[in-house]
C-alpha cells in the first residue's frame, strides 16, 4: 500500500523550522512529505519551476498550507504568490486541505477586514496586504476551509495527530 503523500506549502525562509518539524512529524506518522527544498518535486526544463509544484499537487493526498507574515515569491499568475496558487490548485483538485495561519497574522486579519477600504492602514504582522486578501478567499469558501491558528510547529502537529 502506498504511503499517503502530504504536500507542505508555505514561504520558505521565515517558516523553515516549521517545515522541518512538520516533515519530521509526517515521516514519524509513516507518511511521505513533499517539500520543494528536499527534492521531492521532480522538475524539468520545459516549464517554469513553479509549474512543476502545481503539477505535483495532483499526485498528493493532503496539502498543509502554512501562512505567516511573509508574502513570498510572486507567481506567474498575476496577483498571487506561489504558495497561494499551490493552495488554490489543491482546492480545485478537491484535495484534503489544512490551513494554518500564524496567530498574530490571523488576529490582525480582523483589523484588515474592518479597514480593507482604507489604503492608508498599516499592518504590523504582514509584509503584503495580499496575505489578508488570500485569507479572505479561503475563509469564504463553502467547503474545505479548515483553518486554524498556530504559534509553534507543535500546534500544527498536535492538531494533525487528532485528525
Amino acid at each position: 500500500m502506498a504511503k499517503p503523500r502530504i504536500f507542505i506549502s508555505s514561504t520558505f525562509y521565515d517558516l523553515r523550522q516549521i517545515r522541518i518539524d512538520l516533515d519530521r512529524f509526517i515521516k514519524e506518522m509513516g507518511y511521505e512529505g513533499v517539500l520543494n527544498e528536499l527534492g521531492n518535486i521532480p522538475y524539468g526544463k520545459d516549464e517554469r519551476l513553479e509549474e512543476y509544484c502545481y503539477k505535483e499537487i495532483s499526485n498528493i493526498d493532503i496539502l498543509v498550507s502554512i501562512i505567516g507574515g511573509r508574502y513570498g515569491s510572486d507567481s506567474i499568475y498575476e496577483g498571487n504568490s506561489i504558495s497561494q496558487i499551490e493552495l488554490r490548485t489543491a482546492l480545485e483538485l478537491n484535495k484534503q486541505v489544512y490551513v494554518f495561519i500564524e496567530k498574530n497574522v490571523y488576529a490582525e486579519y480582523q483589523t484588515y477586514m474592518l479597514n480593507r477600504e482604507n489604503d492608508s492602514t498599516k499592518y504590523r504582522f504582514v509584509d503584503n496586504i495580499k496575505i489578508y486578501e488570500g485569507i479572505n478567499v479561503v475563509e469564504n469558501l463553502q467547503s474545505n476551509n479548515n483553518i486554524h491558528g498556530f504559534e509553534t510547529s507543535a500546534d500544527i502537529t498536535n492538531y494533525l495527530k487528532d485528525q
